[in-house]
């Protein structure tokens, strides 16, 4: 029983993520008490001056005495809605309730704000609060004999420590693991983890001690135990975390002479933790050191001294709620009294033991199926966050494949904008040059009709001057000329790029040639084009061989309309 009662103790205070309180109240010191008085405010400011004062007592582990500002956080980050802050202050309310052994209000807001932290933009001060949590969570279960949970999230915030550079809660993660193999009773292994950390934990000599004690080693847990007593200072200590380890070294020291039943050297030490203990007062580690006083006096056959003791633990334990420390004790006291051969007390003594295991039994099994409802509701938020991820991520889509189809709608219109303008322009050109070629051909042609006036006037003046067939063939020449340039205007409309690409293979063709092209392409027969130029058709029909040889045309399988289609 002796063994197993200190391997619990040991392990707890090896994994101190949290601590024991002082009675006397601590003040805060006057730059936080001047921070908070200037930021007054409900806003972040605000915040961060309440965390800096938490901070604080957990620093001095007077953790109780934080919880003002704990709940002033939690309204204030209801109040600026601010998530962050809201898993902050759920973070430290589950670190209370663990403090005052409200095991089933611990799990439930640790959960809280674990599920919070891991739904924020990961950032410095959120990954801290992440492997808070870890740590948190890692003690929970070791409290509560969930190994395989316990080493979960002791990996999971040894991993962020690292990735993160917390060099700190590294060293918190690792004396945390050599805590756990010390409990599953990996001593030697539980050495070698904490000689890891012998430059960074100052409990790490301590543990090593533990761990020869509990292998009965006690040559190397007395060296190791004596250096600590040697080089730490006892009288005017003020640093809590080194009063704290002297005053387990001496326990832990005693309980190597509980086991070597060298009684009255147990009882010297502990009278050496006792004097360190009422310094400050620190009822819990009074618990434990009437708890192995008691195991002395039972071996010096002081039963009577040794129940009085028990009986104080168990009464310091209820106080506190510490279920295990009374559970303990009770054992403890079943020893006693089968040693003074008190059957009847005996008896009864080991009723109401039997009522705490029950008790320990269901808290553990309770606590086992609010793990799985939390386990349940993780899940279901997982699935539902991947959800909304999803949706997101189809949203997003959605958004992207618009605005490509609206970008490419709006290069159409461009486009198209751009060719219509192009249109409008070459339409514009060519009425512009419409425009400028009648404007010429009128003036030809008023020329040619105001020579023919003239000439018919002197006809009419002098009969004997017969300018009548000129005056005809003047007017003949006029009308051949608008017909031919109505054809090209009409034609250059229906095929603006006709000329120009005929030229670009064929460059020697002449004007006439040119125009003969335009005629047959038009589909004009031999006779129709004679008409339009005022030639005789076979006229046409040289003109056409001369074009076939010009283009190339030396069979007569090709025709020059079946060849002219092609431009």
């Amino acid at each position: 029983m002796k063994k197993y009662f200190l391997l619990l103790f040991l392990v707890l205070f090896a994994l101190s993520a949290f601590a024991q309180e002082d009675s006397s109240p601590l003040s805060l010191p006057d730059s936080l008490v001047g921070r908070l008085k200037e930021f007054r405010k409900t806003d972040l400011n605000r915040a961060e001056a309440l965390e800096a004062a938490i901070r604080f007592y957990f620093d001095e582990r007077r953790i109780l005495e934080a919880e003002t500002y704990i709940n002033e956080l939690a309204a204030l980050s209801d109040e600026i809605k601010d998530r962050y802050w809201k898993a902050v202050s759920l973070y430290y309310k589950s670190l209370c309730a663990y403090e005052s052994n409200l095991f089933s209000e611990n799990l439930p807001l640790i959960n809280k704000s674990l599920q919070i932290t891991e739904t924020l933009r990961e950032t410095t001060r959120t990954q801290l609060l992440l492997t808070r949590i870890c740590l948190a969570k890692s003690a929970f279960y070791f409290r509560n004999n969930q190994f395989p949970e316990c080493q979960s999230y002791i990996d999971r915030g040894l991993e962020l420590a690292e990735n993160n550079g917390f060099e700190k809660l590294q060293s918190s993660f690792h004396n945390n693991y050599g805590a756990l193999l010390m409990r599953m009773e990996r001593f030697e292994d539980a050495i070698v983890q904490f000689k890891m950390i012998l430059a960074d934990d100052k409990n790490a000599i301590l543990n090593i001690a533990s761990s020869f004690q509990q292998l009965k080693q006690y040559d190397s847990a007395f060296y190791y135990l004596d250096s600590i007593i040697r080089y730490m200072p006892k009288a005017g200590v003020k640093d809590r975390v080194v009063q704290d380890i002297l005053i387990k070294t001496y326990q832990t020291k005693a309980v190597c002479y509980l086991d070597l039943e060298q009684w009255d050297d147990a009882l010297q030490c502990l009278k050496e933790s006792r004097v360190l203990l009422e310094k400050f007062d620190d009822k819990k580690q009074f618990c434990v050191n009437y708890l192995h006083d008691a195991d002395a006096n039972n071996g010096k056959g002081l039963y009577e001294t040794a129940l009085c003791l028990i009986d104080t633990a168990i009464i310091i334990s209820r106080n506190f709620e510490d279920i295990y420390s009374e559970w303990f004790a009770v054992k403890l006291k079943s020893d006693i009294l089968e040693n003074m051969k008190d059957y009847e007390r005996e008896v009864e003594n080991l009723r109401y033991f039997n009522i705490l295991t029950d008790t320990i039994n269901n808290r553990e099994n309770l606590l086992k199926v609010q793990e799985q409802q939390y386990q349940h509701e993780a899940t279901q938020m997982e699935k539902q966050y991947e959800l909304q991820q999803q949706a997101f991520q189809q949203k997003q889509l959605i958004i992207i494949i618009l605005a490509v189809f609206i970008t490419i709608i709006a290069t159409l219109v461009a486009i198209l904008i751009l060719l219509n303008k192009k249109r409008l322009a070459s339409e514009l050109a060519l009425r512009n040059r419409e425009i400028t070629a009648k404007s010429m051909d009128k003036i030809q042609s008023n020329e040619m009709l105001n020579n023919a006036i003239e000439k018919l006037t002197e006809m009419e003046e002098h009969p004997e001057n017969n300018v009548l067939p000129g005056v005809i063939r003047d007017l003949k020449t006029l009308i051949d000329a608008d017909t031919k340039k109505d054809f090209d205007l009409h034609f250059v409309q229906m095929h603006p790029d006709f000329y120009q690409k005929l030229l670009t293979d064929f460059p020697n063709l002449t004007p006439n040639e040119l125009r003969l092209c335009a005629f047959i392409k038009s589909n004009l027969s031999i006779k129709e084009i004679a008409t339009i130029n005022g030639i005789s058709v076979d006229s046409v029909k040289t003109a056409r061989k001369r074009l076939r040889k010009s283009l190339n045309l030396t069979g007569e399988d090709v025709s020059l309309l079946g060849f002219l289609s092609k431009y």
